[in-house]
C-alpha cells in the first residue's frame, strides 16, 4: 500500500476522529484537501479549515454539499476574493441541493467589494429578500438579478422593473411576471424584448400566459421549440393546440399528447410514441401539480411521459406511489426512486439491479433501500452482480465477508475492504492489497481504530500537529 492510498483511504473513513482529520490539514497531504473539504467534518476541522492559510483549502470547504448555510457562511468575508466567490458560488452538486447561506452572509457576497463576487452572487445565489433589494440598484444588470426574485418582489417594484429603461431589465422581468403573473401582456413583451435561445424561450412559453393571436402565431410560424411549447402548455386553449395534433416533428405532437384537457382516447389518436431510451423533461404542468385526483390520472395514463412526470411530482398520494411502483417502464421506476422517499424497499431494490448506469449508485443513498437482510438472500446466488449485494449488507456475518473478500473477482474485495464486520486481520492484509482501490477502501473501514490510522500516517510522512 502506497502513502497515497493511505492517506486516500484515511480521509474517506467515516470513522476518523478529528485528530486525525486535523493532521490531513497539513501541506504534506494537500493531495486530498478537497476530498476533505467536501466530506462531514466535526467542529474542530471546520474551525481548522476556516482558519487554514491556504486559499485552496478554504475555498473547497465553501463547496461542501453537507456543510450547512451558516458553518459556509462563516467564509463570506474571507480576505481572499476567491474563496468569497466560491462561498457565492455554493455547492454545486448533481441532484444534491444545499442548505442556502443566511440572508446576512448573501448581502455581505451581494454588495461585496470585489466585482466577480457580487457578478457570481448575483448569478448563483437563490431567490431570496436578499436579491430581491437589487431591484432598486442604479446597475441595470442587478436589476436585471433581481428579478430572479420575482416572488419576493411587491406589486410596486415589479411594475418599476416591468417598465425600467433598460431594456434587457423589462425583458427578464417580463419573462417573470409571464409566468409568475399569468399577464399575457408580460409575455409578448418578452418576445420582443429577448433574444434568448430556442430552447429557453420554449421553457418560457411551456409555462406563460399567451394571448389567442400570439399562441395561434407561434403555433402557425414558430420554430419547434415553441411549437412544442405552445403545444402542452395548459394555458392555450384545446382549439389552437389542436392545430399541432398533426406537427411533421414528434415532439411537437407528443408535448399536444400529453395535454391534460385530452381524454385517453384522444391521445390514442395522436401519432407519437416514447422508447425506453428518450430521455424527455418532465411536463411542468404535472411537476406543479397538486390535486392527487389529476396525478392519479396521470400515473394511470397510456401515455410514458405523464407517467415519467407524475413519478418527479413532490405531492403524490402513497398510493399513487404504490402504483408507479409497478410501472413497466423502467425509466418511471427510476424516476420514481430518486424522487419519492416513501418509495417501497423493494421496488428500489429491483430498480437498482435492473438500472446500467453508473448513477444508479445513488438508489444506494434511498431510505428504504433494503440493505438488512441481503446477505441471506443473495449470498449464494451463482451471479456475481446478484451475489456482490451481500457486502452491502450491515449485518453480513464475518465468515462470509472473508470469504466474499477471497473472491477472484476484484470487485468483492473492493467492496468488502470497507466492510466494519470484515475480521480485523483481513482488513490489514488488504492494506497491502495489489489493487489499489482495495488498499485504499480498507483504509477507510470504519472499524480500524484511531490508533492504527494515526500509525499509517506515521508511516506515511505525514506530521503530528505540535500539540498532540
Amino acid at each position: 500500500m502506497s502513502d497515497h492510498e493511505t492517506i486516500r483511504g484515511i480521509v474517506r473513513n467515516p470513522a476518523a476522529p478529528a485528530d486525525v482529520l486535523l493532521r490531513l490539514l497539513s501541506e504534506e497531504t494537500s493531495g486530498v484537501w478537497r476530498n476533505l473539504a467536501w466530506g462531514p467534518l466535526p467542529d474542530r476541522v471546520v474551525d481548522a479549515i476556516a482558519a487554514s492559510p491556504h486559499v485552496t483549502l478554504r475555498a473547497a470547504f465553501a463547496e461542501n454539499k453537507d456543510a450547512s448555510g451558516d458553518r459556509r457562511a462563516r467564509l463570506a468575508n474571507d480576505p481572499d476574493p476567491t474563496v468569497r466567490a466560491a462561498v457565492a458560488t455554493g455547492p454545486q452538486w448533481f441532484r444534491s441541493p444545499a442548505d442556502p447561506l443566511p440572508e446576512w452572509a448573501q448581502r455581505a457576497l451581494l454588495r461585496d467589494r470585489d466585482a466577480q463576487v457580487r457578478s457570481r452572487a448575483e448569478e448563483a445565489l437563490p431567490p431570496s429578500r436578499a436579491l430581491a433589494e437589487l431591484a432598486s440598484d442604479a446597475d441595470p444588470r442587478r436589476r436585471r438579478a433581481a428579478c430572479r426574485a420575482w416572488e419576493h418582489l411587491d406589486a410596486e417594484r415589479r411594475g418599476l422593473l416591468l417598465a425600467d429603461a433598460e431594456p434587457s431589465v423589462r425583458g427578464e422581468a417580463a419573462k417573470r411576471a409571464g409566468v409568475h403573473d399569468a399577464d399575457a401582456d408580460a409575455t409578448d413583451a418578452y418576445l420582443r424584448l429577448t433574444d434568448d435561445a430556442p430552447v429557453r424561450r420554449a421553457q418560457v412559453l411551456a409555462r406563460a400566459a399567451l394571448h389567442p393571436a400570439t399562441a395561434r402565431r407561434l403555433a402557425e410560424t414558430g420554430d419547434g421549440h415553441e411549437r412544442a411549447a405552445v403545444a402542452g402548455n395548459p394555458a392555450v386553449a384545446l382549439d389552437t393546440a389542436r392545430l399541432l395534433a398533426d406537427d411533421p416533428e414528434h415532439p411537437v405532437r407528443l408535448q399536444f399528447a400529453s395535454r391534460p384537457d385530452l381524454t385517453e382516447e384522444q391521445r390514442a389518436e395522436i401519432d407519437y410514441h416514447v422508447s425506453q431510451s428518450d430521455r424527455l423533461a418532465a411536463l411542468p404542468w404535472v411537476l406543479d401539480a397538486t390535486d392527487a385526483e389529476v396525478l392519479r390520472r396521470c400515473a394511470e395514463s397510456a401515455n410514458t411521459l405523464l407517467r415519467r412526470s407524475a413519478a418527479c411530482n413532490r405531492h403524490l398520494p402513497q398510493d399513487v406511489i404504490d402504483l408507479l411502483g409497478r410501472d413497466g417502464d423502467l425509466p418511471v421506476r427510476i424516476l420514481l426512486c430518486e424522487n419519492q422517499p416513501t418509495a417501497d424497499g423493494e421496488v428500489v431494490l429491483d430498480t437498482f439491479r435492473r438500472w446500467t448506469s453508473p448513477l444508479r449508485g445513488t438508489l444506494l443513498e434511498h431510505p428504504n433501500f433494503p440493505r438488512a437482510g441481503l446477505a441471506r438472500r443473495f449470498a449464494d446466488s451463482a451471479d456475481p452482480a446478484e451475489r456482490i449485494l451481500a457486502t452491502l449488507d450491515p449485518g453480513a456475518p464475518a465468515e462470509l465477508l472473508l470469504r466474499l473478500s477471497r473472491d477472484p473477482d476484484v470487485r468483492f474485495r473492493r467492496t468488502v475492504a470497507s466492510h466494519p464486520n470484515l475480521p480485523h486481520e483481513r482488513v490489514l492484509e488488504l492494506l497491502g492489497d495489489g489493487d489499489a482501490q482495495t488498499s485504499i477502501r480498507a483504509a477507510a473501514n470504519p472499524a480500524l481504530p484511531p490508533s492504527l490510522m494515526h500509525r499509517l500516517l506515521d508511516v506515511a510522512g505525514v506530521p503530528r500537529p505540535a500539540a498532540s
